[in-house]
């Protein structure tokens, strides 16, 4: 595959994962600070099927086409840079497979709590302060691989 195409693929990718990943956190962070239950339940819902059907793949796609690049390019998988960016990647991969597992065990908080008629109890606050804050630290890396792949220099050698 020509490296222009899986360039252009590779930034459609991040484009996507910023996007919808961003998006679906502000529009679940919105549905919290309304205390709904019914409203928290259908916005996690969507949440929950937006980061399976489209910022998952995303992710995907962001790694196959970036190894793709490397390989086709010759480039040393041993730049400080590159190495910087995997492990950057891989960390944020850590923290998003629990995230959508604490947005699942969320959504169905919020449907008892909506079915029940009642409010959202100690565990889903519980659940949504873990959310909350591996989405910033998520984000910030995601904010961090940007930069490394523009300079084209590893954290460490910023200083």
């Amino acid at each position: 595959m020509d490296y222009l195409l899986l360039k252009y693929l590779h930034l459609i990718a991040a484009v996507f994962l910023f996007g919808f990943g961003m998006g679906s956190y502000l529009y679940l962070v919105a549905a919290h600070r309304g205390n709904d239950p019914r409203v928290i339940a259908a916005v996690a819902r969507m949440v929950v099927r937006f980061d399976a059907w489209i910022t998952t793949p995303a992710g995907l796609v962001q790694l196959l086409s970036g190894y793709a690049m490397v390989s086709l390019a010759g480039m040393p998988w041993s730049a400080d840079w590159l190495q910087g960016a995997l492990l950057i990647f891989f960390s944020v991969g850590a923290l998003w497979l629990p995230v959508l597992l604490l947005q699942k065990h969320m959504q169905v908080l919020a449907e008892q709590a909506a079915h029940a008629n009642a409010t959202l109890g100690a565990q889903y606050r519980r659940l949504y302060r873990w959310w909350l804050w591996m989405g910033v630290a998520g984000f910030s890396g995601m904010f961090l691989i940007v930069l490394v792949m523009v300079t084209k220099q590893a954290p460490w050698q910023w200083f």
